[in-house]
């Protein structure tokens, strides 16, 4: 179809009226599909967003993870690329989401959104972290519980991913915001090599987080003396 040709059914379209547009829309709708998942769940997209919609919250908080997954490959991914960066990440399921690669080595990322209630970002305050002022906060433990033999799975554990992202959608309301932080960082949980499942999160680029994912890469191949966030007091600083 030429140019000439859409410009008159552009300029047609502007000339209906939402009812008759509507009615247009649904028959283009009958012949395209919006995604993929609709073949894939049998269902038109309309009827999976109500589904959405209607779910309880905590579903809802679960997709929003989802989302947050997706957008790092949507923003991160592609704006690392011009830099070196590529996405090697094997099909699977393992304790990061992506696996970064660039001419130094490969650094895996865990991604997660930042924590909310009632459609809040938490806010904390930063003094118990060693944060000046307020703090977020997010969740560190994967979806499923479930046992080793050691103890439960469920809590992360040091070694298991390399870098933090944890989106910022709540607080910005933008979905390729991201503040990063390294894993051997994170505060300690109850066992040992447990991370603590709730994670402080500075509200600015600070010493322990930064809003560059290459930033955060070279923190991971610093010598940092053991530098890691504590509970009560400032942040432990290297001996």
């Amino acid at each position: 179809m030429s140019d000439a040709n859409l410009a008159a059914i552009r300029e047609l379209l502007s000339q209906c009226s939402p009812e008759e547009q509507k009615i247009l829309f649904d028959e283009l709708r009958q012949r395209h599909l919006i995604h993929e998942f609709e073949r894939v769940i049998d269902a038109p997209a309309e009827m999976i967003l109500e589904a959405v919609h209607r779910a309880p919250e905590l579903t809802r908080r679960m997709l929003r993870g989802v989302i947050a997954d997706a957008a790092f490959r949507t923003f991160v991914v592609p704006a690392m690329a011009p830099l070196g960066w590529r996405d090697v990440t094997p099909e699977g399921n393992f304790a990061y989401d992506y696996l970064m690669e660039d001419a130094q080595g490969r650094i895996s990322v865990q991604v997660k959104l930042q924590r909310s209630e009632r459609g809040a970002p938490v806010v904390r305050g930063g003094a118990r972290f060693g944060f000046e002022g307020d703090v977020y906060m997010t969740e560190t433990q994967k979806t499923r519980t479930g046992n080793d033999g050691q103890g439960k799975t469920r809590p992360y554990r040091y070694g298991e991913f390399d870098v933090l992202a944890v989106s910022m959608q709540p607080s910005t309301r933008k979905w390729n915001r991201y503040l990063y932080t390294l894993g051997r960082w994170l505060l300690p949980g109850k066992s040992e090599n447990e991370m603590a499942t709730l994670q402080p999160v500075s509200k600015e680029p600070s010493g322990f987080w930064t809003d560059d994912f290459v930033t955060a890469a070279a923190w991971f191949r610093a010598d940092d003396g053991g530098k890691r966030m504590s509970l009560v007091g400032r942040p432990k600083k290297p001996e």
